[in-house]
């Protein structure tokens, strides 16, 4: 279970939260507390993190700083099994009592108590809806080649931001998703409703949602390998190391998969994901070098996996 604080606005606090065995995320104006713990320990995690961020706040004040108390956030992650044996309901920031909330926004996503990201995909839909309805008052002046660009500027731009967290969503969620990019597509060449949109898809060769999010993980994966990447990335990734017997896949730059115990979160974070995506790539690809063609040469991949049984 994570529990995750929002509010601080000040970098440079590590030494003063690992005295706390806490972990920080630093932003430009945002600072991140989180907490990994067991439900039995959850009144000792929740006088450990007032403990931490009451530190925190005398850190901040020895460096002219101030803890934003309005805008602090408090979440619980878990599953439903282990959120029903938490209590904690709140904790005190300063004087301030900051009550527990069910989703909050991270650098423009939305995670929710489970990680379902069902309130980040609602948020995505909404915007890029309410952007195509306002492209649709001034279609008529567009030509094809405008309407693209001002689609991929003002709708496809909101489903492929942090997609990367959508992999293994629900079937449902995606489809929600794909709803979207089938509305941008029949926008593009004025299409009625109910027509059949895959000959679309493929004449404007955009991949599919589901392969969006594939591409995103994979092309991280790609940037990690070839020292693009943060390091804190780098060391989510391994390359599987050589068996003890002379094997024909020990020179296929295989990637290794950890094992992971809970599905809806192990199978679904990065480290489990990218590898996995990664090893089912054509050698050829896993051997390219160059970024572009990397690029270039995967969505091809994806774009004729994605249409092949059509």
């Amino acid at each position: 279970m994570n529990l995750t604080i929002k509010g601080t606005n000040a970098s440079g606090l590590f030494n003063v939260a690992s005295r706390h065995h806490t972990n920080i995320h630093a932003y430009a104006d945002d600072t991140q507390v989180c907490l990994s713990f067991k439900p039995s320990l959850q009144y000792d995690m929740a006088k450990n993190i007032e403990q931490c961020i009451t530190d925190l706040r005398a850190w901040m004040v020895s460096n002219r700083l101030l803890i934003n108390d309005s805008k602090t956030e408090f979440l619980v992650i878990g599953s439903k099994h282990q959120l029903a044996k938490i209590n904690v309901d709140s904790i005190m920031v300063g004087n301030t009592v900051i009550k527990s909330v069910t989703s909050v926004r991270n650098l423009g996503a939305w995670f929710d108590q489970h990680m379902s990201m069902n309130d980040h995909v609602s948020k995505v839909c909404s915007k890029a809806f309410y952007s195509l309805y306002n492209l649709r008052q001034v279609r008529k002046y567009l030509s094809a080649d405008s309407s693209k660009i001002l689609v991929h500027s003002l709708v496809t731009c909101h489903l492929d931001y942090c997609n990367a967290l959508l992999h293994d969503i629900p079937q449902h969620q995606q489809q929600r998703l794909q709803k979207v990019l089938n509305a941008a597509a029949r926008f593009v060449y004025q299409l009625p409703k109910f027509c059949h949109i895959t000959p679309v898809l493929k004449d404007l060769h955009w991949l599919p949602v589901k392969y969006r999010i594939m591409f995103k993980i994979i092309l991280l994966v790609f940037k990690i390998l070839h020292g693009l990447a943060p390091t804190y990335l780098q060391d989510l990734i391994k390359v599987k190391p050589p068996s003890r017997y002379q094997l024909r896949s020990d020179d296929k730059f295989f990637l290794a998969v950890p094992k992971t115990k809970c599905k809806t979160f192990g199978d679904r974070a990065f480290y489990k994901a990218g590898p996995d995506l990664w090893n089912h790539l054509p050698l050829s690809l896993r051997n390219t070098n160059d970024l572009q063609k990397f690029k270039k040469d995967l969505k091809t991949h994806l774009f004729r996996v994605a249409f092949a049984e059509h």
